[in-house]
């Protein structure tokens, strides 16, 4: 009797805080929706409302900032750089500015890394030389440097899934049911009232060569056929995604 009384009593306590977690998810995503710049944000793999919010709250006025990596050593997520004499040393990553942020890049790291496009081949690459750690926290990195050139160009991330965009604007509530679910990456973009994306075709002849090296063309390829929703390519590992909420 007295192990069920408490059982009970605790079971209501987890229901409650279930419906306080609830209520501020909700809040979350009003916020997310009165802020134009958080469903281009989600567009980066691994980010998605709460990350979005995160980063946009911890940066600020981007044009304070000179370029991505400063944004990105504003944020702790830089080298720590020591030198003597002719010797530079690169140590561990400062951890100045907010914490909550940082770790918020680096959950969102942690899907990134299974990505098929070329944040996932940065991070695979990487990790052949890296313990997974530190590769995680170059991935970090690289997020905040992206997320800075979006927000410079008023650009969406080029190579994200578009079955994956659609899941997560239909959840924050900033795409129509209605709209086609075979549209490719540009179709989904502008169902969405994002701004115009780069097509394959237009884009830098550095960024083209960066993906044929990575052998990455015929994926880039298939993101923006209309049937680019249906079938993605999975991770070559063939792991599972890990847990946690950022997408």
């Amino acid at each position: 009797m007295h192990e069920r009384l408490i059982l009970d009593s605790q079971l209501r306590q987890l229901k409650a805080i279930e419906e306080e977690l609830e209520s501020l998810d909700l809040c979350l995503q009003d916020a997310a929706r009165e802020e134009p710049q958080v469903p281009l944000l989600m567009t980066i793999p691994g980010v998605n409302y709460v990350v979005a919010l995160g980063l946009l709250a911890a940066l600020g006025d981007i044009s304070r900032f000179k370029d991505g990596n400063h944004a990105a050593s504003y944020l702790g997520l830089a080298p720590i750089t020591r030198q003597s004499g002719d010797h530079c040393y690169h140590g561990h990553i400062t951890k100045a500015g907010s914490s909550q942020t940082r770790w918020l890049l680096t959950q969102s790291a942690q899907h990134a890394s299974r990505h098929p496009g070329p944040l996932g081949a940065f991070f695979r690459r990487l990790a052949k030389r890296k313990n997974r750690n530190v590769a995680i926290t170059a991935l970090a990195r690289k997020l905040v440097t992206i997320a800075y050139l979006m927000l410079k160009s008023n650009e969406p991330y080029r190579y994200a899934r578009p079955d994956l965009m659609r899941r997560k604007f239909l959840k924050l509530k900033v795409l129509s049911k209605a709209s086609s679910p075979g549209s490719g990456l540009a179709g989904v973009y502008q169902d969405a009232k994002l701004p115009a994306v780069t097509v394959p075709a237009a884009l830098p002849n550095g960024e083209q060569r960066m993906l044929k090296q990575r052998k990455l063309t015929s994926y880039v390829a298939d993101l923006y056929a209309d049937n680019a929703s249906s079938k993605e390519t999975s991770h070559p590992a063939k792991q599972g995604r890990p847990k946690g909420r950022p997408q």
